[in-house]
């Protein structure tokens, strides 16, 4: 839920990779909808998109677990089929962390603008590549 003044703040993991794509975490906006005492239900996605995660920072997690755990041949940001390459434009986070210690914790930031009248269900956007069938569990 954003504040006042449109502000979002979420908690997550730093996203693992898997096969076909670059590390990145999937984005919806919805408006129209109403707060409930579990989240929020009703309304409508004005915009689907996936924000990116610069390669420095990526490498950062190789060699930590549980990312160390994961396998699976890593997709670049030039290599990525989806990701437009056009930097923040595009979806691409500003991350600030220790660079010696990412385990430490990850801040993100990013500007983005939505059309709030819009209407995006996703469809007709390209796939995100297929499921992973394996992934390390991340440490909190």
């Amino acid at each position: 839920m954003t504040d006042h003044q449109g502000f979002v703040t979420f908690r997550t993991v730093f996203p693992g990779w898997y096969t076909g794509r670059a590390v990145h975490i999937h984005t919806k906006v919805h408006t129209g909808g109403s707060r409930t005492s579990d989240g929020y239900t009703g309304g409508r996605t004005c915009h689907t998109g996936q924000f990116y995660f610069s390669e420095d920072a990526v490498k950062a997690t190789e060699d930590i677990a549980p990312y160390a755990a994961n396998t699976v041949s890593r997709v670049t940001l030039d290599a990525d089929s989806i990701y437009p390459r056009t930097g923040t434009q595009g979806g691409l986070l500003e991350l600030v962390y220790d660079e010696r210690h990412i385990e430490r914790g990850v801040i993100g930031y990013i500007t983005m603008a939505v059309d709030p009248s819009a209407t995006n269900d996703g469809e007709g956007a390209p796939g995100g590549g297929p499921a992973p069938t394996t992934s390390p569990t991340p440490s909190v």
